[in-house]
């Protein structure tokens, strides 16, 4: 029946039909486990782009919503990305109905009158129902998966601060410095002394704190402080010292510096001020927003990757399928 069905799709192609109408071919461009995507389905992601960034509470962060006329490849690659995340998480039909009724309560429309504006936009019902589909399938991959992996800490928007938004100004900065420093005179031989100083390091690497570590490793008088060397401006950090701290960012561990010879040491950079705190403060919530919503995609994109490497994709024009 299959082949029947197949033979009498081809000879349409190139037959026309009594009424004068020719049977039109749609194309596979790609494929993802069970699912094809077709021609016809990249001429309505570009029809419909308008109204997907209305629904689509991913799209605007998106790679292709940048793009102003985006390839059928590129295209291809994202909707077999949407087919994936449908699989994982099912919207079922009755959870889109309640959420357009849920859309028309609140925005006092009827059914009638949401048809009739979508018309007027050049989208049809069908259309709308499926975008809305895919927004709560995206919202719950953010909800179940994505959501808890997202923090974005006080250091986090003092860095994209102080190096995005007022990097220019960075001789003005003074820097909240903490330090280990390991003197090897007071070892057999700077191999024990470089022994030591690393052994500090790692011990921070595993996560005990900065101020633990020091206390427990440095020779410095700030040792019982945990190292603490309160603000220092620029002109009073040390050449050495200082190229590699107004490098860093805040919370960031140094790797070992200093001569093995004379003074070895490990600098945290716990904090930066340079006058501006107050516009800071102002920012704080608009950088959040921003770094967060990079941050989603990061993670959104490592759950596509991972996904990809368990699913069966294949792209028009090639033959091995890639798993």
């Amino acid at each position: 029946m299959r082949i029947l069905s197949f033979i009498f799709t081809l000879l349409a192609l190139f037959f026309p039909l009594d009424n004068g109408f020719c049977i039109t071919l749609d194309r596979q461009e790609g494929t993802v486990n069970t699912h094809q995507i077709l021609l016809s389905d990249v001429a309505l992601f570009r029809k419909t782009i308008g109204l997907r960034a209305q629904l689509d509470p991913l799209f605007s962060q998106s790679e292709i919503s940048k793009k102003q006329n985006p390839t059928d490849s590129e295209i291809v690659t994202f909707l077999i990305e949407e087919k994936l995340i449908l699989d994982q998480f099912s919207i079922k039909d009755q959870e889109v109905g309640q959420e357009i009724n849920s859309i028309q309560v609140n925005n006092k429309i009827s059914r009638k009158m949401l048809t009739a504006a979508l018309k007027e936009q050049g989208y049809s019902f069908e259309d709308y129902f499926s975008l809305i589909r895919l927004g709560l399938s995206k919202r719950s991959l953010v909800d179940r998966e994505i959501r808890t992996r997202v923090f974005i800490s006080d250091d986090d928007i003092k860095n994209y601060f102080y190096n995005q938004i007022q990097g220019s100004g960075r001789k003005s900065f003074e820097y909240h410095l903490n330090i280990i420093i390991v003197t090897p005179e007071n070892f057999k031989s700077s191999k024990f002394a470089y022994d030591w100083i690393e052994q500090a390091k790692k011990e921070i690497s595993s996560g005990t704190s900065f101020e633990v570590v020091a206390k427990k490793y440095s020779d410095d008088s700030t040792a019982s402080t945990g190292g603490d060397l309160g603000f220092l401006k620029e002109d009073d950090i040390s050449k050495q010292i200082r190229a590699v701290v107004t490098k860093m960012k805040v919370g960031e561990v140094s790797p070992i510096i200093g001569n093995k010879d004379t003074a070895l040491f490990l600098i945290k950079l716990a904090n930066i001020r340079s006058g501006q705190e107050e516009l800071l403060d102002k920012t704080k919530e608009k950088i959040k927003t921003e770094l967060s919503a990079v941050e989603y995609q990061r993670q959104i994109k490592f759950w596509l990757e991972r996904q990809k490497q368990n699913s069966f994709i294949r792209l028009a024009g090639q033959s091995v399928i890639k798993n």
